[in-house]
């Protein structure tokens, strides 16, 4: 079967634009991560139930865990998530470049998977929140919308999520990249964004362990509760 080309502007995307830690080339067929997406991604991967079949990244970037989802672990039913359209672009081009079928890639908020939940085939095994939380919490420059409450993300995360939501964020608003701590100041949120009232939040609707960081922020393993929201 041939294959679709990958053009060189999208070889370039994945492998040299931000963020860097997201960063990966295509040879011979396989992805291939470079030095810092490598390291984060072989943290991240040692949390995924075994056998799991489905995927979903919240904060798909340039599809890394996705893509490499359906190419190496067989996963059956993979979605990415994301709200920059170049990115989802070129996943979409690497999908099509690898020939992977039963995965999508799309623009859509939190609570749209949510609410879309049986036309992507129900919860997924595995959900990913990495480097995303705040984004929910606060809204960002791409999306100014946002919930309104940690339990609110948490329920509908749960309602998504099989087997694990595996997470990694700053939690704490002094961590944050300097214009999320002036806008979470401006929505006078800041003082309800730690690490004990995320935590509280999510153990409402989830077993929680900590696996230590994931470069400067918490990593957390997170299996939805019997009978939870």
């Amino acid at each position: 079967m041939t294959l679709a080309p990958l053009s060189p502007i999208v070889r370039s995307h994945l492998a040299h634009s931000y963020p860097r830690n997201h960063a990966y080339f295509i040879a011979g067929g396989r992805l291939v991560p470079r030095w810092r997406l490598w390291r984060r991604y072989r943290r991240i991967r040692a949390l995924y139930p075994v056998g799991f079949k489905s995927l979903v990244d919240l904060s798909a970037s340039k599809g890394w865990f996705c893509l490499h989802a359906a190419q190496r672990l067989e996963a059956e039913r993979v979605l990415g998530i994301d709200l920059h359209e170049p990115d989802l672009a070129a996943c979409r081009e690497v999908r099509d470049h690898l020939g992977l079928e039963g995965m999508r890639f799309e623009d859509l908020r939190l609570h749209e998977v949510h609410s879309r939940l049986d036309e992507f085939g129900g919860p997924f095994d595995v959900s990913l929140v990495i480097n995303l939380y705040h984004y929910l919490y606060f809204g960002s420059r791409r999306a100014e919308d946002h919930y309104g409450s940690h339990e609110e993300i948490f329920e509908m995360l749960r309602g998504i999520t099989g087997r694990a939501l595996i997470l990694s964020n700053c939690t704490e608003v002094d961590h944050l990249p300097r214009h999320m701590q002036v806008l979470a100041r401006e929505q006078g949120r800041a003082s309800d964004y730690t690490s004990q009232r995320i935590w509280d939040a999510a153990e409402q609707c989830f077993d929680i362990s900590d696996h230590g960081r994931l470069g400067k922020r918490p990593l957390w393993r997170l299996t939805p509760r019997i009978g939870g929201a």
